[in-house]
């Protein structure tokens, strides 16, 4: 049985309109015929894949979860209209000095041209990546696919590259390495239901797909323990501390009012009543941290 393909899309001027950093779902605007496209995309067998560079998170415009709430008003604008993306793949890391956000701040096999996102979903999804495609408006974005084994559409409608359509070319060809150059994504999904890529044949994405793909992999295990790490809290642990003690205590002095010490039982009653005030105080210093 064949293992699925893809169309691997590119975000800002592919799907949407590209006013600069989008850091608000409201900013989200479809291009005309993005929606169709991806329907076309999914009638004709391809799972439709979103892969997209989103360096703001570096260089501290907006968080994960911000673009969280972008992509979700993307999916739901593209649902609105019968069409749906598979998966969605970012890339938060910037190598270099505009990166402000440190954690970001690194180069990384997840940022197009390289082919890490490409390669992640492929083994999240069993793509085959021989029988899948690459859809951006730059360069960069084609480069990625053709990395990856894919075969690429560059779309040069708002780029400026003068529209062609060519033949199927060798990798390492054009300087920027696309198969076909169209205007416009409708276009991109005619190139694509016209040509399906051969299955039996051998891609030339490298040797080096491997040993990218456990980085990756090493990369997302570390946000993961980050994520982890990000958790824990000295504020809670203090405050399960304090309500631990207190619990003891007031049992203590449980024991000296059935031992009939009744200053005893009160000192330790007035202890544990403290111990409940630092806790309750720790809990919500660390709720509102």
């Amino acid at each position: 049985m064949r293992r699925p393909r893809a169309v691997f899309l590119d975000r800002d001027k592919t799907l949407i309109a590209d006013p600069g950093f989008i850091r608000r779902p409201d900013q989200v605007q479809l291009l005309p015929g993005a929606a169709d496209a991806i329907r076309r995309f999914r009638a004709a067998g391809y799972k439709v894949i979103m892969v997209t560079n989103q360096s703001g998170i570096a260089r501290g415009l907006l968080t994960e979860a911000d673009l969280q709430a972008v992509h979700d008003r993307l999916q739901t604008l593209l649902r609105a209209e019968r069409a749906e993306l598979d998966a969605i793949y970012y890339c938060p890391y910037l190598d270099g000095p505009d990166a402000k956000v440190a954690i970001y701040r690194r180069a990384s096999p997840l940022r197009k041209p390289q082919p890490g996102m490409l390669l992640e979903a492929a083994a999240d999804h069993r793509l085959d990546l021989a029988r899948s495609w690459m859809i951006g408006d730059a360069e960069r974005d084609v480069e990625a696919g053709r990395r990856a084994g894919c075969r690429g559409v560059l779309l040069c409608g708002r780029n400026g590259i003068e529209a062609q359509t060519t033949a199927q070319r060798p990798v390492g060809g054009p300087p920027h390495g696309a198969d076909f150059v169209v205007a416009t994504l409708t276009e991109a999904a005619d190139i694509v239901e016209s040509n399906d890529p051969m299955a039996d044949e051998p891609t030339e994405a490298g040797a080096d797909q491997a040993e990218l793909l456990a980085e990756i992999r090493d990369l997302l295990e570390e946000r993961s323990r980050r994520a982890g790490q990000d958790d824990f809290s000295f504020l809670r642990l203090g405050a399960s501390v304090a309500q631990m003690f207190a619990i003891v205590v007031c049992l203590w002095g449980v024991l000296a009012l059935a031992s009939l010490d009744s200053q005893a039982a009160t000192a330790r009653f007035v202890l544990a009543i403290f111990l409940e005030l630092v806790t309750i105080a720790a809990s919500l210093a660390d709720r509102n941290r």
